[in-house]
């Protein structure tokens, strides 16, 4: 007796779906890479907690605005931060 092979197609897909699945591929990428220079921003950004307060002064900051700074989430940009507060300061 033979016997019989079933062969069916697989469900044909949707062409929405490829492309919103590489759209959303495409946006996770992207949010890791933001965060991926953010953290490196932000380790740079902590080298200033180095510098004694002479320089820092010198530089236009206090030490207790860089340490606030550095203490925002990763999805801040510190050294915007960091920019408004000095300037907010120098203008009273």
């Amino acid at each position: 007796m033979a016997k019989e092979i079933c062969t069916m197609n697989p469900p044909s897909r949707s062409p929405w779906i490829g492309a919103a699945f590489r759209a959303l591929m495409s946006r996770l990428r992207g949010l890791f890479e933001t965060y991926r220079q953010n953290k490196e921003r932000r380790d740079a950004f902590l080298t200033l907690l180095r510098l004694d307060d002479q320089i820092l002064d010198d530089i236009g900051v206090s030490r207790a605005e860089v340490e606030c700074a550095a203490r925002l989430p990763l999805r801040s940009n510190a050294s915007d931060a960091l920019a408004a507060k000095a300037d907010a300061r120098r203008k009273g």
